[in-house]
């Protein structure tokens, strides 16, 4: 996975796009996702970005499916005069990178489950 390539776009900006709530329908499902909380850690010119969401599941109001939670991590660059952003998975190095205490306790996998995998 590359790297994204926002034009003219400022280090806030990119954040505010990385972390903007969405919403779509599927199978008559309003699925919406929602960034809870987030933290950009680094310097004037680098960093991470990491993020809670939500995605919520309604069908006429009704919740037909469990919340999930997650927590993303997002590589942030400053290089040729354009912010760039790269959405880190589980699978790549996750373990290097270190999610702030007070994301870790909005997903606790107790509620939320864990990956499977680790």
């Amino acid at each position: 996975m590359g790297w994204t390539f926002p034009t003219g776009v400022s280090r806030q900006e990119l954040i505010r796009q990385r972390t903007r709530p969405w919403e779509r329908e599927l199978n008559g499902v309003l699925v919406k996702s929602t960034c809870l909380a987030f933290c950009f850690k680094g310097g004037k010119c680098s960093g991470v970005l990491w993020a809670v969401w939500e995605r919520t599941f309604e069908r006429e109001g009704e919740q037909v499916e469990r919340t999930q939670r997650w927590i993303t991590c997002d590589l942030i660059t400053y290089e040729g005069d354009e912010w760039n952003g790269k959405n880190i998975d589980e699978f790549q190095t996750h373990h290097f990178y270190v999610s702030p205490q007070k994301h870790l306790e909005l997903v606790s996998t107790e509620r939320y489950g864990e990956n499977a995998d680790w």
